[in-house]
């Protein structure tokens, strides 16, 4: 199961007013445009992170010299200069956004610049430096446009949204992670309609992969059994009717993040296991085999021996886990 990353994007609401640029003093122009009748010139800072980020910001740019006229009521014409000049805006790209307004954590900010009052020193746009080209450009697109007048809901609206859904660079696929969890200790939730022997078969499942499942998991990853539901990393149920197929005595799911898009879990937040019709003692056995999701063995040949498909019907009741 997948779950697609929801990042904010945000402005913040203008700069203290300043007053006007020599160029704007006296300025009867296009009352629409806080810039003036000039070209807008654009920075791009340097960064750390050795991506080329101008070409990115350049066709963000490019959005509004072609759809300025449409959603501004003026045209815009952009002309990228020097970092070192002062140009009317500074595109900087940085690890993290802790505040925009009163956002926390966005993907992006600029201030809405509405007067040429606003534009008497350079305008800082910030975006993430972390986020895929497509989604770079998006944010990029979204804040030039607080940055060029449009508050957030204005036309273009599905541009101008406060909420998008992002995507990051690409990230190691949780089966290729050693632990793809948040935390080393894992909650446990087992629903009351399980018995006293499947609780003790579970036990063994538990207790077999806290001693690290024969080299297959990490030492330090430990459980702790919990009585809440929804804080819970593993829910292991029963049920009357199985929902894992006709001729499946027990099934498991995985729920994360897929914060890269490329339709692999990179971080896990929830293991199910559900299982029906089992025998008590075949339960631990079926409820150990499916753990192993979470720790990213999906292939038979991955799984511990005493784990894989071809364990014997008489195994799969006994003291496996020893």
């Amino acid at each position: 199961m997948l779950v697609a990353t929801l990042v904010v994007s945000a402005g913040c609401i203008g700069l203290s007013e300043r007053s006007l640029p020599d160029g704007l003093a006296g300025y009867a122009g296009d009352p629409d445009n806080p810039y003036g009748d000039r070209n807008i010139t654009v920075a791009v800072a340097a960064t750390d992170s050795g991506r080329s980020f101008a070409p990115l910001v350049a066709d963000a740019a490019d959005y509004w010299e072609t759809h300025g006229e449409r959603y501004l009521n003026y045209s815009v014409n952009v002309t990228f200069v020097a970092n070192e000049s002062d140009p009317d805006i500074r595109v900087s790209f940085v690890p993290r956004i802790d505040r925009c307004g009163e956002v926390e954590s966005a993907a992006g900010c600029s201030p809405e610049i509405t007067s040429p009052s606003q534009t008497g020193e350079t305008v800082g746009v910030r975006a993430l430096d972390n986020l895929s080209a497509n989604s770079t450009v998006r944010v990029l697109e979204h804040e030039f446009g607080h940055a060029l007048g449009l508050g957030h809901g204005d036309p273009p609206r599905e541009l101008m949204a406060t909420h998008t859904t992002l995507t990051s660079l690409p990230k190691p696929n949780a089966s290729e992670r050693a632990l793809a969890w948040n935390d080393s200790t894992l909650s446990v939730f087992v629903t009351d309609d399980v018995s006293t022997a499947e609780r003790e078969g579970i036990g063994h499942a538990l207790d077999y992969y806290d001693r690290g499942a024969d080299g297959r998991v990490p030492e330090n990853v430990s459980f702790r059994v919990v009585s809440d539901f929804e804080n819970a990393d593993v829910v292991i149920r029963s049920a009357e009717r199985s929902p894992c197929g006709p001729d499946a005595g027990s099934c498991g799911s995985v729920f994360g993040s897929d914060s890269d898009g490329d339709g692999a879990l990179e971080t896990y937040t929830r293991l199910e296991i559900v299982y029906s019709g089992l025998d008590a003692d075949a339960v631990g056995w079926h409820v150990a085999r499916w753990l192993a999701l979470g720790f990213g063995i999906e292939n038979e040949s991955a799984y511990p021996p005493v784990l894989r498909e071809t364990t014997g019907h008489d195994e799969r009741r006994g003291d496996w886990w020893r």
